[in-house]
């Protein structure tokens, strides 16, 4: 399937792609290690919120900030993101501060940026949820960052949910899950997922018409 550009392909992804047959997708290709574990428990601040688009990586570590201009590489960031981004954030260590919050996500959202994926806490939720920014974190928390947590690098390669992102790289998530897209299979991955989310509409329209299981699955191979 061809699009004209990024946006038209996120907006696609984000209307009829789901998590489970982009994984399976993945799978059948020898990618087995590209949906972020479930074990790492990232999971969307609301249930419909879905992301696509192009990761930008975020690198926290514990830190004594100090009081000068202790965000700058945060700041330099979320004023690089491009529309069709997707911050991606984590850390080096465990950390019990919340690395996004609503301001962050207003200011991502005024980018164009897609949405946020967080291998930590949030805060603000409830301001985000309400600004239906798609934000997955491990949970929330009201600890601030200052003097506790800093950026140390961005557009670095991080490790997000014990999966290995990269800035560039294509990422969708949902309420099933997360799925990093290697650059070198972008293209054939989702040519290869409108195909399957197209057959599925097929399997469901059989279903809604009487058909069983052992019928689609004889027809389709899908289930």
């Amino acid at each position: 399937m061809d699009f004209k550009n990024d946006i038209e392909m996120f907006d696609f992804m984000e209307k009829y792609f789901y998590a489970g047959a982009l994984s399976d997708i993945l799978d059948e290709m020898g990618y087995t290690e590209c949906a972020i574990s479930p074990y790492s428990m990232i999971r969307p601040l609301y249930a419909e919120a879905v992301s696509a688009g192009r990761v930008r990586t975020l690198l926290n570590a514990p830190a004594r900030t100090g009081t000068e201009d202790p965000y700058h590489l945060a700041i330099e960031l979320i004023d690089s993101l491009k529309p069709g981004d997707v911050c991606v954030a984590s850390s080096d260590k465990p950390i019990e501060c919340g690395i996004m919050g609503e301001l962050s996500a207003m200011a991502m959202a005024r980018r164009g940026a897609r949405g946020c994926i967080v291998d930590g806490y949030t805060r603000d939720a409830r301001k985000i949820v309400q600004r239906r920014f798609p934000t997955f974190a491990r949970g929330v928390s009201p600890i601030d960052t200052t003097d506790r947590v800093k950026v140390v690098e961005y557009d670095c390669p991080v490790i997000v949910g014990g999966r290995r992102a990269v800035t560039g790289q294509i990422v969708f998530a949902d309420l099933d899950g997360i799925i990093l897209i290697p650059k070198e299979a972008e293209k054939e991955v989702i040519r290869e997922a409108a195909k399957r989310v197209n057959v599925e509409t097929q399997v469901r329209d059989n279903l809604s018409e009487g058909a069983t299981m052992r019928d689609v699955w004889d027809k389709y191979h899908v289930l």
